[in-house]
């Protein structure tokens, strides 16, 4: 089926279970969004189906199999989007990643080709794609600017270069994963007291690369990229940690740069629960009993 012209495309990633799955559910309920086609993204069909049932089937809902770990998968979801939907899109909301340990170089790389590299070609294939004023929403974390926060000053002036580039920051990443094999993160200034550091890590670039691909794109067609903390939300991600907050409620948060007109936001940066944030800040939450939690979840 074809999206009319009057009929907005719309593709969330990583949707069949926690915040993703609280965005679909949200536009499902929502009267604005009843003559818009929805993409709910899924690796798993089966348990996309299993999500669908949860949702009771709205008819504007559509399974969609994408898995943002491969470039096959990615290429085959572009197709589809051409051939099913009219070649359009309207929204984009990355909201797929993953979790690993990341002690490892092949742990660090399964990581941020989820999180980073499928992300970033995810975009690059569905640029051509998007309608007049569409929207790109990278689903990102505190846990970035948080991170970046405490990288040494040199190494945080690189990565938040206003004239950065995407090949610039790739090079980042592979010096960023050579030093994990040699044991020469802090020689290099990746200082943090965040837990999951790859993962963090992988969020820091997810900013990064938001605002270079918003400066990249925003003269063309008027799209608009943007960085989204859903806030620190129960999901299996973070082994249902004590004291994070409902997938609901992160799903507003990301819905806010979704719903909200281009003019009151800013192209590229980071959103948290309706606010602009610098993509560079202190911690605002007590790590230490974020750190406990995810040391004594990793050993049950």
């Amino acid at each position: 089926m074809s999206a009319t012209k009057n009929q907005r495309v719309i593709l969330v990633t990583g949707a069949n279970k926690g915040i993703g799955l609280e965005v679909i559910r949200k536009f499902a309920k929502s009267s604005s969004y009843n003559n818009d086609i929805i993409l709910l993204g899924t690796r798993d069909l089966k348990r996309g189906q299993d999500a669908l049932k949860q949702l009771d089937s709205p008819l504007n809902v559509h399974l969609f199999q994408l898995d943002t770990s491969s470039s096959e998968s990615i290429s085959h979801a572009v197709d589809e989007i051409k051939h099913k939907y009219g070649g359009q899109l309207d929204i984009l909301i990355n909201n797929a990643a993953i979790w690993n340990e990341g002690s490892t170089v092949n742990e660090a790389r399964e990581l941020l080709q989820t999180n980073y590299y499928g992300l970033k070609l995810l975009n690059e294939q569905l640029f051509p794609l998007l309608r007049e004023n569409g929207r790109v929403v990278n689903v990102s974390s505190s846990a970035g600017p948080w991170t970046l926060y405490g990288y040494s000053n040199e190494l945080r002036e690189k990565y938040l270069s206003p004239s950065l580039t995407i090949e610039e920051l790739d090079r980042l990443i592979e010096d960023y994963i050579s030093a994990i094999e040699t044991y020469n993160l802090k020689t290099l200034g990746y200082e943090s007291e965040i837990p999951i550091s790859p993962y963090s890590f992988s969020k820091v670039v997810v900013d990064i690369l938001t605002r270079i691909q918003a400066r990249q794109w925003s003269g063309k067609k008027n799209i608009t990229t943007y960085a989204v903390c859903p806030g620190f939300c129960s999901t299996d991600l973070n082994y249902r940690a004590p004291g994070s907050r409902s997938p609901e409620l992160g799903a507003d948060s990301i819905l806010y740069v979704v719903e909200t007109p281009q003019n009151e936001l800013e192209n590229g940066e980071f959103y948290r629960d309706g606010i602009k944030k610098p993509q560079s800040f202190q911690p605002d939450i007590d790590l230490g009993n974020l750190i406990e939690h995810v040391n004594k979840s990793k050993q049950s």
